[in-house]
């Protein structure tokens, strides 16, 4: 049976069509056959925590997934979780695991996931024997749920998420395994099959005419009987709309015997496409990217995004290639302080820093690193008041610069310290006081380094002026913002404005020369009222950034963030990614890839009268002008007079055509996706 991996989505599909009969049915979901690792994830994770694919002793078969796990001395929760989504059969009534134990005393629990995005987490029991033994629970019974629709009830369908264990000893390492991942149910047998697709590219990115986007789907049973299941494979475009059907069949399947079929797509057109494999009412789907090439990065680009490789959560150097494919110059994350200092006075840079950092400088990639949050070893960890925890502060700021000064020139002073992130409560006077002791000593430690301030959660333009007036605007090189505004448009949300009066309130305290970093923004797409759809979130990315790059004043474009942070459909923090957790791609990573490569280094020039409700704009360069067009709400007409015989159109998905005047004119429907006009000789 082959299994859900990062590599490719796994997806386990309830198909009708064959019935048996009824009776208690018992369905191995998970039997770590594969070859590909099964996904760590957690919470407090060390870096010294390794999965892999162990032959040695597994429960049955040829492999067991074997977690090598390290947990430190330090509150708060630690767990390692081995991730291997499978859809559930709706009459699953208990699930078992089989654990090979190392008498550890640490506890042993299963994480599944519902159609609401609810997490739901039972108790497996407490690993303190040795040697294998399968550890049961009943998925009726009482247990831990969060997040989602928030009723406790899994509505399915149900995924299963992943085994973990979890730190009830501490410190301690060990060794532990799983094997055998079972539900069993009353219902009918025979009618649960899994299927995968899995692109013919590492995570289904695909560059150029010669690399044309296909894959292999996979389907395996995780019963003895044979399943004869019916399957619909469908290509969708960015939008989710189906644009033809790839392949429909019937296939019988045994438990050990998968069928496997290779499928070359048919795509037309670049862009995000997502592929759509379907039984009856039951789907999911599975997104490729084909772009006609990567996107330029420059030193002096204004193009950044959010990443978490402070928090160890990216593969190194999978993401840097992705992220500088997708045009993106900069990266802004963090080394806290807590993680550096951990003995007064003691500095400790892991290697995992070390290797982010330095594989950012191989592929040209530029950090800016925020110095942040407050330290246990001086006031109570809270945000640094005290004198001795301002100079510690220092210290730990120094130290990062010492470290990492010829990879990072560029500083953020504290994450949003308006909000929560300021301990124990947000005091402007406070942090107006720790800027003014970070900038000297920094700027000591390097004159070139560029020290950025304020970044407040939105703009806030009270927090702002408090700093401000307290003199911190003498105390930054740029000041940076985080103007959030989904679900709403930038053009609805006044995005122009708001920063216009950002720009009056630096020129009323004297400090107008300061530029402006956009350090976080964003629009995720969680399936509630304040998330919005992949492809409006890659129109209204893009359109923020190039409002952005018409205002002199603005630097620097950080979009938050570049990977999702989760798997939950419902809880915003983990589905604002340009590209998803499993490193697939979302609309948004075209869209990105698209209007880098269109203006590159072209400055602003102008805006442009073509049409009502039309937001055009020109931007200027050595290798020709290009003008950026989209409807200030959801549609309008272009319309504008050319002295070109053919023009050259880019849609967002990097699709380019001509485009023929009619009587010296040019007349286009827009939808909220920004489009690109070249070669259009002189302009409107």
């Amino acid at each position: 049976m082959l299994n859900a991996r990062k590599a490719g989505l796994t997806v386990a599909l309830m198909l009708s069509g064959w019935l048996a009969n009824a009776g208690t049915v018992s369905v191995m979901i998970e039997d770590y056959e594969g070859p590909a690792v099964p996904r760590r994830a957690g919470e407090g994770v060390q870096p010294q925590s390794k999965i892999s694919l162990s032959t040695t002793e597994p429960f049955e078969g040829k492999q067991c997934a074997e977690l090598r796990y390290v947990f430190k001395p330090q509150d708060g929760l630690q767990y390692v979780e081995v991730a291997t989504p499978h859809r559930l059969p709706n009459a699953a009534r208990t699930l078992s695991v089989a654990v090979r134990g190392d008498g550890s005393g640490q506890f042993a629990r299963v994480r599944l996931t519902d159609a609401k995005g609810e997490w739901h987490q039972f108790d497996l029991g407490r690993v303190d024997f040795r040697g294998w033994k399968v550890l049961s629970t009943r998925l009726d019974g009482p247990h831990g749920a969060w997040g989602g629709d928030g009723d406790k009830a899994m509505d399915p369908p149900v995924t299963f998420q992943s085994v973990l264990l979890d730190a009830l000893v501490k410190p301690a390492e060990g060794t532990v395994a799983f094997d055998a991942v079972t539900v069993k149910g009353e219902g009918m047998a025979g009618d649960f099959v899994e299927s995968r697709f899995e692109p013919s590219r590492p995570h289904g990115y695909f560059w150029g005419s010669d690399e044309r986007p296909a894959g292999t789907l996979t389907l395996t049973a995780g019963l003895a009987q044979p399943a004869e299941a019916e399957i619909t494979v469908r290509l969708l475009n960015h939008r989710e709309e189906p644009e033809r059907e790839v392949w429909k069949g019937k296939v019988q399947v045994e438990r050990g015997k998968p069928v496997q079929r290779e499928l070359a797509l048919g795509v037309e057109r670049f862009g995000v496409h997502f592929v759509e494999v379907k039984a009856g009412d039951q789907s999911q789907r599975h997104s490729l990217c084909w772009l006609p090439e990567a996107a330029p990065t420059w030193p002096e680009s204004p193009f950044g995004v959010c990443t978490h490789f402070g928090q160890h959560k990216h593969s190194i150097p999978l993401t840097f290639d992705l992220l500088k494919r997708m045009g993106a110059t900069w990266i802004r994350d963090e080394i806290s302080w807590a993680g550096v200092e951990r003995k007064k006075g003691e500095y400790t840079f892991g290697e995992y820093f070390d290797r982010y950092m330095a594989t950012a400088a191989e592929m040209g990639i530029r950090p800016f690193i925020i110095f942040d949050y407050g330290n246990g070893l001086y006031d109570g960890g809270n945000a640094p008041v005290s004198p001795e925890a301002v100079t510690a502060f220092l210290g730990y700021c120094k130290a990062l610069m010492a470290r990492y000064g010829k990879v990072c020139q560029h500083w953020e002073v504290w994450n949003e310290p308006n909000i929560f992130f300021w301990k124990p409560k947000p005091k402007v006077e406070d942090y107006a006081a720790l800027m003014k002791a970070v900038y000297p000593a920094t700027k000591a430690a390097d004159p070139k380094a560029t020290i950025v301030g304020v970044c407040t959660a939105g703009t806030d333009l009270r927090f702002i002026e408090g700093v401000l007036a307290a003199g911190g605007g003498k105390a930054m090189d740029a000041i940076s913002v985080h103007p959030y505004r989904y679900p709403r448009s930038p053009e609805e949300s006044d995005f122009l404005g708001e920063m216009a009066r950002l720009k009056a309130l630096l020129e009323k305290y004297g400090v107008g020369d300061l530029k402006v970093w956009l350090t976080e923004f964003g629009y995720p797409t969680q399936r509630d009222k304040r998330g919005v759809s992949e492809a409006r979130s890659g129109a209204f990315l893009v359109r923020t950034c190039l409002h952005a790059l018409t205002l002199p004043y603005v630097e620097r474009l950080f979009i938050y963030d570049f990977q999702n942070d989760g798997t939950d459909p419902m809880y915003n923090e983990a589905n604002f990614g340009l590209i998803r957790l499993d490193n697939t791609p979302k609309v948004a990573y075209a869209a990105h890839n698209t209007m880098v490569r269109m203006i590159g280094r072209k400055r602003f020039a102008r805006s442009v009268e073509a049409g009502k409700d039309v937001i055009c704009y020109e931007f200027a360069g050595e290798k020709g002008n290009v003008l950026a067009a989209w409807p200030k709400s959801q549609a309008a007409t272009l319309a504008f007079a050319t002295t070109s015989k053919e023009l050259k159109l880019t849609d967002l998905m990097g699709n380019t055509s001509a485009l023929a005047p009619v009587e010296g004119r040019i007349t286009l429907a827009l939808t909220e996706d920004p489009i690109f006009l070249s070669e259009y000789g002189d302009a409107p």
